[in-house]
């Protein structure tokens, strides 16, 4: 395990990328100019991001994604619109920016004839308030917060159980964000084992510091992060702070998510809604909280937000039209326990996290009519089968007259593995029942 603090690493790539020179390469397509641009600061959280290339792109395998670095796993998502000459990508927040926060951006993709995108493909800029001012800082920087927390990371690449990731399958996280009337010249953080660790600060955010350690050894992971209190010391020209986290052990690292509909995942037809599910989160209650990523372009809400998923959710559900045809996401569900307190000059939280991240694979949307089989008598009722594709959302219906506008709806239903098995307790009572299935809801 190595002992320099870092940030987890898609963090640490983006905030090196964006240091560095543009890259030269011969046929390249290339980004030529940003809006807001590159290093802007004040921009309102709802407006558009616009960028432009020197050539028309492949639209299909050009994406661009947007984050928080304090954040790195919970992409900030986007509405993605080209231009007829698809020289132009304008990328409108699914729901505003954090305000006062540092956006850093990458985009990756490949021109009309297969040449990857060249130049300098990674960027950032600073959000202003809600109202479009200036400050800097993040959005809890009127007071000062303190994190600290386990992150473990887990990878499914089957319908099978999630396994941990390879490289770094467990990770220390801890951060400080100063308020914005607030400098430091040094910010530490003593675990309990009284190691002293010193956090780095953002060459792009000044306000934040923060140290990551990662390994794939989990009893080395315990010994060196044990439960306890993690005491941050700020020193500064004016005044000092200590405040002291609390890891408890009474706090249990949460489960593995593991996706129940993962070969459904794998076809998702993208003109279609589509139900995302996984197995209950053991031991999760209200007080907990669930995140769910797609790409750049689907998140859930912000724990202690309208619509959050707590710790009770099995599902979530992606509307219609929100991912593009025949294309690989990245995707995550991230179970977190955690601990947030709040008073007149700072904010602490204590978390701990499991992660699981898979491909979600879309198909060209390619519409397969249902078919009802296997028709059979139960002690429950009527029942029988619907084959559709995999993940197709279907509405099942039932008439006693089979006359026009008769139909009433039984049933409407995600087909997660193709086939889906009707019930229906009131034929029993009924001498003639009509059924027929359709596509969508």
């Amino acid at each position: 395990m190595t002992r320099s603090a870092r940030l987890p690493l898609l963090s640490l790539f983006v905030l090196a990328a964006a240091l560095l020179p543009p890259a030269l390469g011969q046929g390249a397509p290339v980004i030529v100019s940003t809006v807001p641009a590159n290093f802007a600061s004040g921009v309102s959280p709802t407006a558009p991001v616009v960028f432009t290339f020197s050539t028309a792109m492949d639209t299909t395998a050009t994406t661009a994604m947007f984050m928080n670095p304090s954040s790195p796993l919970s992409p900030l998502p986007t509405t993605p619109t080209w231009s007829s000459d698809q020289k132009i990508l304008t990328c409108t927040p699914t729901q505003p920016f954090p305000a006062n926060t540092m956006i850093v951006w990458t985009v990756e993709g490949q021109d009309l004839a297969g040449n990857s995108l060249g130049g300098q493909p990674v960027g950032y800029f600073t959000t202003g308030s809600s109202g479009g001012g200036g400050e800097t800082g993040s959005g809890t920087n009127r007071i000062t917060s303190f994190i600290a927390g386990h992150l473990f990371l887990y990878e499914q690449s089957s319908p099978s159980a999630a396994t941990p990731s390879p490289d770094y399958s467990y990770g220390f996280s801890a951060d400080t964000t100063l308020a914005s009337n607030r400098t430091a010249t040094a910010i530490s953080v003593t675990l309990p084992t009284s190691v002293v660790k010193m956090l780095s600060q953002s060459p792009t955010a000044p306000e934040d510091y923060y140290t990551f350690d990662g390994t794939s050894n989990l009893t080395t992971f315990q010994a060196e992060y044990p439960s306890g209190n993690y005491v941050f010391n700020v020193q500064a020209a004016t005044s000092n702070q200590q405040v002291t986290v609390t890891l408890p052990s009474s706090m249990l690292q949460p489960p593995a998510p593991h996706v129940t509909n993962y070969a459904a995942a794998q076809t998702v037809d993208a003109t279609q809604a589509f139900t995302l599910g996984w197995d209950a989160f053991a031991g999760g209650t209200a007080a907990d909280y669930i995140s769910v990523t797609v790409g750049d372009v689907f998140k859930t809400a912000e724990f202690g937000t309208t619509n959050a998923l707590d710790g009770t959710a099995t599902s979530v559900t992606l509307p219609a039209a929100t991912l593009q045809a025949n294309t690989n996401y990245d995707a995550s569900v991230t179970f977190y326990r955690l601990i947030a307190t709040t008073n007149a000059t700072y904010a602490t939280e204590a978390f701990r996290a499991t992660s699981t991240h898979f491909t979600l694979t879309t198909t060209s949307g390619v519409i397969v009519q249902p078919a009802l089989t296997n028709p059979t008598w139960t002690a429950g009722g009527f029942s029988f089968d619907v084959t559709s594709a995999a993940g197709q959302a279907l509405t099942v219906e039932y008439s006693t007259t089979l006359q026009p506008g008769g139909w009433s709806t039984l049933v409407t239903t995600n087909s997660a593995t193709g086939d889906v098995k009707i019930t229906d307790p009131a034929a029993a009572a009924n001498p003639q029942r009509f059924y027929r299935a359709r596509t969508g809801t």
